[in-house]
């Protein structure tokens, strides 16, 4: 037998919930260093052994753990790939939160990495890089379309979808914004980000 429910039940299922983050919430740092008295962005390339994402050029991140803020996930997964102090990572302020293509949600954060010395964690890391800030200030990244395609599951029930035609297979595509350093190319959710932190500098 169905329950029977009053606002007031209701109110209390609702304001017992707590305002969680979404799941699988990640968070980023967007981190800058000074070499030989230029500013640089300090940017990673996953381990080759890691099974999301291997070899891919990514900014330090991670999932954020429960009861841990966006903010302190930023700065703890930064230690913890980087090998550095907390005292050594100035976290300044946050940039829009970024959609991936899982749906997952990441929360970038620009901050300054007080360390000359780095030592990644192997485990996660194979290498770290800089580039320039000036140099990603007047890059001109590739621009170029990729496609995605929606495929619903053998569970859907097309049939009685409305506008199905608009769900059904269907193709859309993206634009992607390419950076080019050296051997390296920045893409993706990390060139997205770039991209942001790059638009706030010049519009100021």
């Amino acid at each position: 037998m169905s329950q029977k429910w009053t606002f007031d039940e209701i109110r209390k299922v609702f304001s017992d919930l707590q305002d969680d983050l979404p799941p699988r919430s990640s968070a980023v740092l967007v981190p800058m260093m000074e070499r030989d008295g230029e500013l640089c962005l300090l940017f990673q390339v996953r381990a080759k052994t890691l099974r999301s994402q291997p070899g891919e050029i990514a900014f330090p991140g991670g999932r954020i753990d429960p009861g841990e803020t966006p903010r302190e996930a930023a700065v703890r997964e930064t230690m913890e790939e980087l090998n550095v102090r907390r005292e050594d990572v100035e976290l300044i302020g946050p940039l829009v939160p970024t959609v991936a293509p899982s749906r997952s949600i990441i929360y970038p954060f620009v901050g300054i990495l007080h360390s000359d010395v780095l030592n990644p964690s192997p485990d996660e890391v194979d290498h770290v890089f800089t580039v320039p800030l000036s140099q990603l200030l007047q890059a001109d990244p590739i621009r170029g379309e990729m496609e995605w395609q929606i495929k619903p599951g053998k569970t859907v029930p097309v049939e009685r979808m409305a506008n199905r035609e608009a769900y059904v297979n269907r193709r859309f595509e993206v634009t992607e914004h390419f950076y080019e350093h050296e051997n390296y190319l920045i893409w993706g959710l990390t060139a997205r980000i770039l991209r942001q932190f790059l638009q706030e500098l010049r519009s100021d």
